[in-house]
């Protein structure tokens, strides 16, 4: 075997040793909300991928990491305005990555096992849908304006009509273990059933923040929610 075709060898045998030592699970799920507007039925839906990952311990203080690519979930509810369910929240309990775990029940939303070998087991087992609590949905937002992100306001998922459409209601959320994919193909979106997009059509001023927060700051702290919420909060990933 000549050079390059030996470092090729090396190379993916360090690749094969780095996935057995230190092994990953992805996961994706379909995000279905179902709403009420005077009567009439009204549907969103997305699907988010999470990774979770074992990683070398030496200066970090946990041995697992956790990788999310997906976007806001979007509520056209006509012309009575659009919600979006952000795909990151400020309670960490209904985060991509936990709202997962509590919809199967795992304790507090907890990744479950005593090692991360053991609850990527558990993980791989998930199939099905759960109807998931309202009050473990990730933060919802409005616009009053679709083009000005400084317009953004907070919604409650228990009563719509507070501040946004009187006759709005949710009645209902699920969350449906679909078909991951195998990697690396799933990533490029040739295998499993693929991470939603188009959240950029509807609010094209996200290309332009660069990670900032909704007002264009890039310092947070509030008190105004366009000075909390910034473009990770709706899109994360390629």
């Amino acid at each position: 075997m000549n050079r390059p075709g030996i470092a090729l060898a090396l190379i993916a045998a360090a690749v094969v040793l780095y996935q057995v030592s230190y092994p990953s699970l992805t996961l994706r799920y379909r995000l279905t909300l179902e709403a009420q507007v005077g009567g009439e039925p009204k549907t969103g839906s997305g699907v988010i991928e999470v990774t979770y990952s074992k990683i070398p311990q030496l200066w970090a203080t946990t041995n697992r990491s956790t990788d999310v690519r997906g976007e806001a979930i979007v509520l056209d509810l006509g012309s009575r305005g659009t919600l979006f369910v952000l795909k990151a929240d400020t309670d960490s309990r209904s985060n991509p990555e936990s709202v997962i775990l509590r919809a199967y029940n795992f304790d507090g939303g907890a990744f479950p096992g005593r090692s991360v070998e053991e609850g990527q087991a558990q993980l791989r087992r998930l199939s099905g849908e759960r109807e998931l609590p309202l009050t473990s949905l990730p933060m919802l937002v409005r616009f009053r304006d679709l083009s000005d992100p400084m317009t953004v306001e907070r919604v409650s998922p228990l009563n719509l009509g507070e501040g946004f459409v009187a006759e709005a209601k949710l009645v209902r959320a699920t969350l449906k273990i679909v078909p991951a994919g195998i990697w690396p193909f799933n990533f490029f979106g040739i295998t499993g059933e693929p991470v939603t997009t188009g959240i950029l059509e509807r609010l094209p001023w996200l290309k332009r923040l660069k990670g900032g927060y909704l007002d264009g700051a890039f310092a947070g702290g509030g008190p105004a929610l366009s000075n909390v919420l910034f473009g990770g909060n709706f899109k994360t990933g390629s």
